[in-house]
């Protein structure tokens, strides 16, 4: 099943499909990143603003319900790790076939710098100030994947899902409760192109989720280095005198020079 989102949307949740499968994807060579290493190329990221950054463990995971670490992942709409839409691909100046060679970082590079702070600001505060204080949107509390998906699915169907969750104690809107797929309805969709919502995607990557968050932000066990040796002080030794015999007490000896009077 391929998941399509209308054009106005920065990145869809996409079923993967055998690259071979997508004309746009001449030649490629599989990747298997890992949700950790997603996670910290969003860390890393002069592009990523801090929303991004904070966020970053629940990116790592929810990629792998995205393309399973695989940068040449793509469908007709979406390309790459994190599956950006290819219209942001050509805005950047690549085709998905040469997006999807890149590697990791400057995927997501791209990624940020494309839908980052379109994709982080409006219903994705709301989802933020209410995860963050604790509260709910109609009765519902708010998880990662749910901000995660969110974040995915862009402005307009995350906007709509949210109100409908603010309407209707906390639920999310559904294909069997009259919910509209963003494909057939593009002013008005609130589920996306596979009738997934905030709600049920972000249930969906979850556990990802949470499995990455085990290892996000780990400090490093410093590699342990070798004791630095004591310095050594080499004492000048007495002309004609044993090393430790002490300096005689006399004037042709003393570290001054004394008067003819009192020598």
């Amino acid at each position: 099943m391929i998941r399509l989102i209308n054009i106005r949307y920065a990145f869809a949740i996409v079923a993967l499909i055998p690259v071979s499968a997508n004309a746009d994807i001449a030649a490629c060579t599989p990747t298997s990143y890992s949700s950790a290493q997603i996670s910290q190329a969003i860390q890393n990221s002069p592009n990523a603003n801090s929303a991004l950054k904070n966020a970053s463990c629940a990116f790592g995971g929810i990629a792998m319900g995205e393309s399973q670490g695989n940068g040449c992942s793509a469908n007709r709409a979406n390309t790459g790790v994190l599956q950006l839409h290819n219209n942001f691909v050509s805005a950047a100046g690549y085709t998905p076939t040469s997006y999807a060679n890149l590697p990791l970082q400057q995927q997501v590079n791209i990624w940020a710098q494309q839908v980052g702070n379109s994709n982080t600001s409006g219903s994705y505060q709301t989802l933020l100030n209410a995860n963050q204080n604790g509260t709910t949107v109609g009765g519902a509390p708010v998880t990662s994947g749910m901000m995660a998906a969110c974040f995915q699915f862009g402005p307009g169907v995350c906007a709509r899902d949210v109100a409908y969750m603010q309407n209707n104690s906390g639920a999310c809107p559904t294909a069997a409760s009259g919910g509209l797929n963003i494909n057939q309805n593009p002013s008005t969709g609130n589920l996306d192109g596979n009738n997934q919502s905030i709600c049920s995607w972000g249930k969906t990557n979850q556990p990802a989720i949470n499995k990455t968050a085990q290892n996000c932000g780990a400090t490093p066990i410093p590699t342990p280095t070798a004791p630095t040796p004591p310095r050594k002080i080499n004492c000048p030794t007495p002309s004609a005198a044993a090393p430790g015999t002490a300096i005689p007490p006399t004037p042709a000896s003393a570290p001054v020079s004394l008067p003819a009077n009192l020598a």
